[in-house]
């Protein structure tokens, strides 16, 4: 997260409880939801790992700074698109559906080989620095696609779960803030983007709760175990 490790550990703080609050809303409201209520608290652990970062950066702590810019770089790169294709399959009730997530959520695995190998083997892939008062990591973002068609690939494989599940109704709010976020990113924290992403991402946290709060009036039968 951008600005200070100060920030981050505050984040981390905050996020942390709430995605404990939003299990418990869960587990009494939506057990189904359980997927998405965890979110908030691997965000957590996430701006704690970049919070660790920073102080790396601050006290030229190499080693720090390589594992815990390892640490965060897999949830940005690759556990993220996994998680929430993973997420729509243990919610999505129909087989035929839940078939075609499946296939989506392996399909997101390739991120993990793609994007995220190179970072766990290369320690210069790993590196980091201050840049415009955000932490800009030097793995490549272009790849194959280069930059722009990295993104929007990587923003479609969060998408393509949310068109295929029945309960597209109630995941398109956090789809539609993904987007949002990064579109926002990209125009403010361009040269950042990895970073300062998830900062506008935290606020998903806030969004799954509300929507794991009032599930029951949109999607009644996600309110049984």
């Amino acid at each position: 997260m951008c600005f200070s490790p100060e920030v981050s550990f505050a984040s981390a703080a905050l996020l942390v409880p709430a995605g404990l609050y939003t299990v418990w809303t869960a587990a009494r409201k939506a057990p189904r939801l359980w997927p998405l209520a965890v979110v908030p608290a691997l965000f957590g652990i996430q701006q704690a790992c970049e919070g660790l970062v920073w102080l790396g950066l601050r006290y030229s702590d190499e080693q720090l700074k390589v594992v815990a810019a390892r640490a965060y770089l897999f949830f940005a790169l690759a556990f993220w698109p996994f998680w929430f294709s993973l997420s729509a399959v243990l919610i999505e009730p129909e087989r035929a559906r839940r078939r075609a997530l499946t296939i989506a959520a392996a399909l997101s695995t390739g991120w993990f080989w793609f994007l995220y190998l190179p970072v766990l083997g290369d320690p210069a892939a790993a590196s980091s620095c201050v840049c415009g008062h955000s932490v800009r990591y030097a793995h490549s973002d272009d790849g194959l696609f280069g930059t722009w068609g990295l993104r929007l690939a990587y923003l479609l494989s969060a998408a393509v779960p949310v068109v295929i599940s029945s309960y597209r109704g109630v995941l398109v709010l956090p789809l539609v803030l993904g987007f949002a976020s990064a579109g926002a990113t990209v125009a403010l924290y361009d040269h950042a983007f990895t970073s300062v992403w998830c900062l506008f991402a935290a606020v998903l946290s806030a969004v799954l709760l509300h929507t794991i709060s009032t599930v029951g009036r949109r999607a009644p039968a996600l309110v049984a175990g």
